[in-house]
């Protein structure tokens, strides 16, 4: 039993540690070697644990999305539908402002290296943003229905909206390295929130 729970840190120490490198330099950059070189596992061990460079891939962006998604339910608080949308933002927002806005969204950054050659991280992708908007377009629905929605689009495309504000403004500050443009996109989207 002991060693099924050191295998399992392994496990989550190569995750834990791919994701780094993989925000910092991308898939295709990402040896084995630099895996290897970071993590101190043998080229063996890894290999017990991921068949493969896409294994590791695959499984960094699933346990990712894992956690993304437990954020966004934490963060989903507040007295009202309109709260609850903009106080996810704004932690999305003091998250990336924690980091320098180095590295920006693993899954943005992800979506534009590998969507296009490889359906597989696609999917996983997809599914992160598919369920970030699904949770917003249901907040949405309910601040409508109570009255203090500012604008008057449909919530699911005001949720895709929102979602393409917050990375768009995630990439912006990433290059720049100014927390205003992040900002700005988060007022945007609290003036078509709240008005």
């Amino acid at each position: 039993m002991a060693e099924m729970r050191k295998g399992e840190r392994t496990r989550e120490h190569i995750l834990k540690t791919t994701r780094s490198i993989l925000v910092a330099q991308g898939f295709h950059n990402t040896t084995i070697n630099d895996i290897i070189r970071a993590t101190g596992v043998k080229k063996g061990n890894l290999y017990y644990h991921f068949a493969s460079k896409e294994e590791i891939g695959i499984a960094v962006l699933q346990d990712a999305s894992r956690e993304f998604l437990r954020f966004l339910e934490d963060s989903f608080q507040g007295p009202t539908a309109c709260a609850k949308v903009i106080n996810s933002c704004q932690a999305i927002f003091q998250e990336q402002q924690k980091n320098n806005f180095v590295g920006g969204c693993l899954f943005g950054n992800a979506a534009l290296e590998m969507s296009d050659s490889n359906r597989r991280f696609a999917a996983v992708i997809q599914d992160v943003f598919s369920q970030w908007c699904n949770k917003l377009a249901g907040a949405l629905m309910q601040a409508g229905e109570s009255g203090c929605l500012a604008a008057s689009l449909p919530p699911h495309l005001l949720a895709k909206a929102i979602v393409a504000t917050m990375e768009g403004g995630i990439m912006m500050a990433r290059v720049s390295k100014d927390p205003a443009d992040l900002a700005d996109c988060l007022a945007v989207i609290k003036s078509l929130i709240s008005g």
